[in-house]
C-alpha cells in the first residue's frame, strides 16, 4: 500500500510539472532552453516509470492504457479549415498552450504506459503457458 502512495505522489508531481512547463514554454519560450527541456523531460520520464511500476494495478490496466492513448492522440489533433488541415498549435496561443501541456503530460504517461503494457503482456503470456 505504501508503494501505491509513492506512485500517486509521483503522478501528482509529474502532472504539476507538466502543466507548469507547458504554461511557461507557451508564455516565455525563450526561458526554456534545450538543456532545461531535456532535464525536465528526463524527470517526467522517471516519474512516469515510477507510476507504471507502483501505481497501476490489474483492475486499472485497460482504463489506464485507453486513457494514455486518448491523451497521446490529443497532441496530434488537427482541425479542418478551408485551406486544409491546421495543427491545434497553429490556431492561437491557447492551441499552443494546450499542445505544450499535452506534450509534457505525454512525456509522463508514455513511460508508465510502456511499463503497464509490458506487465500486461507478461501476465497474458504466463496465462497462455499455464
Amino acid at each position: 500500500m505504501a508503494s501505491q502512495k509513492w506512485g500517486s505522489y509521483a503522478f501528482l508531481l509529474g502532472v504539476i510539472i507538466a502543466v507548469v512547463v507547458g504554461i511557461v514554454a507557451s508564455i516565455v519560450p525563450d526561458m526554456m532552453t534545450v538543456g532545461s527541456m531535456e532535464l525536465i523531460t528526463l524527470v517526467l520520464v522517471i516519474l512516469g516509470l515510477i507510476v507504471g511500476f507502483l501505481n497501476i494495478h490489474d483492475k486499472n490496466v485497460t482504463s489506464f492504457l485507453i486513457a494514455t492513448i486518448a491523451v497521446s492522440m490529443v497532441g496530434g489533433v488537427t482541425s479542418v479549415t478551408a485551406g486544409g488541415f491546421v495543427a491545434v498549435s497553429e490556431i492561437s496561443i491557447i492551441g499552443f498552450l494546450i499542445a505544450n501541456i499535452v506534450g509534457s503530460i505525454v512525456a509522463l504517461v508514455a513511460p508508465a504506459a510502456l511499463v503497464v503494457g509490458l506487465k500486461q503482456i507478461w501476465v497474458l503470456a504466463k496465462e497462455q503457458v499455464n
